[in-house]
């Protein structure tokens, strides 16, 4: 199916008249700025002038036709750019891991040989770096978008500059509601052609966000990738003309959204402190803060990817090395430093921390100190040698030039963003991915449906016995903890409300008893075994499910603890495709906790959780399952 061809002249006049006067390089001098900066220091400044929003991907496509136009063509020729241009797509994406070579001169640390790029992962600096990897991206990208709006024709350039003023990289909201009868992985990133009204008419090409074509794939270092002409999602085979089975990409983000949904939700409202939200590392010590934004992160990457079978690898998206090169990989990472950027804002004191280096990076040597001050090589803020550090990307909107629709549609406070956290990933959130409007304060995002504030989204209905007799709702999760690179690759940890339908680990994440995944998202022939990354899987919205269908009685501990004893199932699906015991795994735990919610007063607040209270008796003497309260009580 094709996205239909878009009017680029729609409200153009309109649009371009609200926009302040800004003066837009043309193609040679757009191109001469290219080759100054290829010849010397590629420093990443973002975008200067007015800061714009990044729209989530659907809202442009459904609110900005030209910019979308704009988006398409100009991916296109991005991707397009020779492999040898330092400010090319395959060099900015291959900074992330292969094809192991220095970037912007910056060389490899002496003891780093086992590394496969700059990529911070296990690691305080993550949500930083990836900050700064994401506007260097985003200020060659609207480079690019420059020179294509300036190649239209003389009656159709102030529409198409006018858009590229106010452009900025679009986000995928892969956790919120999709609209009404769409797919939570959109259409038009998964639909292998696209039309669009180009500088010569209408023309239908290969959707540059379903895929990226390699001009020589040689240097991807792992195989097949080395063979694999374009970027693959769930691929059908190892073959050099393998290709992407999409539908399998769309089912799985289908089945898990619920819950990413969930994860992202506890996480706002549990996870206060810097080090543990940051990364997954972290997080494998502590109770209430287990899950992380990096953790929630790999979810999508392997979900991306596909889990790959004993004789088909994984996509691209699965592995840390060659992820950067899928286009959704951009979408995703956008998406994840908007989550960062509201995180920041219902924490705001706190921001840095610091933490030892599990393993090598490019430049980071196993052991070494990192924290707020530390460079984020290769990102150079100027042309002198310096570096940006986390504590200097803290601002991203001054900073960068970008900000995203949840601070631009209203005052940005810490109450307006938590009023859009409880309708977006709320227990009974019903606003839409992308749906947001301008606002003269801080009010609640548009919806699909008229929707309760955030107080009564908590409070339990009359007919379900959800709450303890102060009124604070009743909450389970399951903490995990296992070890990154113990099973040379990728791999999922999935928990099942009763046994899953079927023992064959490729069909367990869209199977109707699936709770929720956790992706660990590794690489083959990785050291550093010993290295624990922790999530958390709330359990509320399936055993609320079973408390209405009559299951469960209640979700009082009296009535849970044996619910959960009986039902809650898990199962470790490898990289190969094939079931793992937990029990064979050093270092895997998982432990269920119960807590409570307290309703916020008003929904410009987020609920306040109780302790975590450790249940072992649900897991005690199950494979993989933590054995004594020692075992599952951590650092709250």
């Amino acid at each position: 199916m094709k996205v239909p061809s878009l009017a680029l002249g729609l409200l153009a006049a309109n649009l371009v008249s609200a926009l302040p006067t800004i003066t837009i390089p043309s193609l040679e001098e757009a191109a001469a700025e290219i080759e100054k900066r290829q010849s010397g220091v590629v420093t990443t400044n973002g975008i200067s002038g007015t800061i714009w929003p990044r729209l989530e991907v659907r809202q442009m496509f459904n609110t900005r036709p030209n910019q979308w136009t704009l988006l398409i063509l100009a991916m296109q020729a991005f991707q397009a750019q020779p492999q040898s241009s330092a400010t090319s797509y395959y060099q900015i994406a291959g900074i992330h891991g292969v094809p192991r070579q220095n970037y912007n001169g910056v060389g490899q640390c002496s003891t780093c040989s086992d590394a496969d790029g700059y990529c911070t992962h296990d690691s305080v600096l993550f949500p930083g770096w990836h900050r700064a990897y994401m506007a260097l991206f985003e200020q060659q990208f609207m480079s690019v978008v420059n020179q294509i709006a300036a190649s239209y024709p003389a009656s159709q350039q102030p529409a198409m500059k006018g858009a590229a003023s106010f452009m900025r990289f679009p986000y995928w909201d892969w956790a919120a509601h999709p609209a009404p009868n769409l797919p939570t992985f959109p259409n038009i990133v998964s639909q292998k052609y696209v039309t669009v009204n180009g500088p010569s008419g209408s023309t239908t090409i290969i959707n540059p966000l379903f895929r990226h074509d390699f001009a020589d794939p040689s240097q991807m270092y792992y195989s097949p990738f080395v063979n694999w002409q374009v970027t693959l999602r769930y691929p059908n085979s190892d073959s050099n003309t393998a290709s992407s089975v999409e539908s399998s990409a769309t089912s799985a983000f289908e089945s898990i959204r619920p819950s990413m949904q969930d994860q992202l939700y506890q996480l706002f409202s549990t996870c206060s402190d810097f080090l543990h939200f940051s990364n997954d590392d972290a997080g494998s010590s502590t109770t209430s803060c287990s899950n992380s934004l990096e953790g929630i992160h790999n979810t999508i990457h392997t979900t991306a990817g596909g889990p790959g079978t004993s004789t088909i690898s994984g996509g691209h998206m699965t592995y840390l090395a060659t992820a950067a090169f899928d286009p959704v990989f951009w979408l995703h990472h956008c998406n994840v430093d908007r989550l960062f950027a509201m995180w920041q804002s219902q924490y705001p004191n706190s921001y840095g921390a610091s933490q030892d280096a599990p393993h090598d990076s490019w430049t980071i040597a196993s052991g070494s100190t990192q924290d707020a001050n530390s460079p984020l090589a290769p990102f150079y803020k100027d042309t002198n040698g310096n570096f940006w550090t986390t504590n200097q990307v803290q601002n991203w909107n001054t900073t960068f030039g970008y900000t995203y629709p949840e601070f631009y549609d209203s005052d940005g406070s810490k109450g307006a963003i938590a009023s859009y956290i409880n309708k977006l990933y709320g227990p009974s959130a019903t606003a839409t991915a992308g749906s947001s409007k301008r606002t003269a304060g801080p009010e609640p995002i548009a919806a699909a449906a008229p929707e309760p504030t955030s107080a009564a989204l908590l409070q339990p209905r009359a007919d379900a016995p959800l709450a303890a007799a102060n009124g604070s709702l009743f909450q389970y999760v399951a903490n995990i903890q296992t070890p990154r690179y113990a099973l040379n690759g990728s791999y999922y940890v999935f928990l099942f409300n009763g046994n899953p339908a079927t023992e064959t680990p490729t069909e367990w994440i869209t199977d109707a008893h699936l709770i929720g995944p956790m992706g660990v998202l590794s690489q083959a022939n990785r050291t550093g075994h010993d290295l624990i990354a922790g999530g958390s899987i709330p359990l509320t919205r399936s055993m609320t499910a079973a408390v209405a269908a009559g299951a469960l009685s209640a979700l009082t501990e009296e009535a849970a603890v044996p619910y959960l004893k009986d039902n809650l199932k898990w199962r470790v699906a490898g990289p190969n495709g094939t079931e793992v015991d937990p029990g064979s795994i050093n270092g895997f735990e998982i432990a269920v906790f119960a807590s409570t919610a307290a309703p916020p007063p008003d929904e410009y607040s987020l609920p306040e959780w109780s302790a975590f209270i450790p249940l072992v008796e649900i897991t005690v003497n199950k494979s993989g399952g933590a054995n004594t309260t020692a075992n599952a009580t951590a650092v709250a």
